[in-house]
């Protein structure tokens, strides 16, 4: 991790952490979590950002009391059965679906192993949202009340608007920026792509 000025990181595939599902039954990489030391069990969390591998139809972990956003990065797509709402396919790569981590959640795989990409907050304190920027573009960031991550899923960029400091993000690296009071209310944060085919996940976390 290489932290860039005081509530700016920036994290590489070995700074992740790989671990078992809550419920044993599949593996993730857990790209960034708050608080830092918070856990699946003994700590609760306030929100967290994790990539994850489905290699078989099986049951998803619960998490009562969290919203969750999911999005299909690789593979064929899946379907997700719930106890209390209607199934979903997902099967459009880049386009996040929320449900609530409190349902019962069956996946069934359409065509084999899938990777997808999810966000996690804690309901009632927190609010994510999750979309995918192509090429080049605005991002505004409200620092009074949001965290912002960066992840490259495809591609390299490059950002600039940060007190005149241009910042390079390579494939599966994040770029953490901190809720902060010195800052204005809105910032706007420009994105140059390298490529044409560059693609990077944007989440917000608003405290609430």
């Amino acid at each position: 991790m290489r932290e860039l000025s005081r509530g700016m990181r920036l994290l590489q595939p070995e700074d992740y952490r790989r671990m078992p599902w809550k419920n044993g039954l599949g593996i993730t990489t857990e790209i960034a979590v708050s608080p830092m030391d918070a856990g699946l069990e003994a700590k609760s969390f306030d929100w967290r950002v994790s990539i994850a591998n489905v290699e078989k139809d099986c049951r998803f972990s619960r998490f009562p009391g969290y919203d969750r956003s999911i999005m299909l990065i690789e593979g064929a797509g899946m379907e997700l059965s719930f106890d209390s709402c209607p199934s979903q396919r997902i099967d459009q790569p880049q386009k996040p679906y929320r449900f609530k981590g409190e349902s019962q959640t069956y996946c069934h795989l359409l065509d084999g192993l899938v990777r997808d990409f999810n966000v996690m907050s804690a309901r009632g304190k927190f609010k994510h949202v999750c979309k995918v920027l192509t090429s080049t573009g605005s991002i505004h960031w409200k620092p009074n009340s949001e965290t912002l991550l960066i992840y490259c899923l495809i591609g390299r960029c490059s950002l600039e608007g940060l007190r005149d400091k241009q910042i390079e993000i390579n494939t599966e690296h994040t770029l953490i920026l901190d809720k902060r009071s010195n800052y204005p209310v809105v910032k706007i944060l420009t994105m140059a792509a390298f490529s044409k085919d560059t693609l990077m996940v944007i989440v917000k976390i608003r405290n609430l």
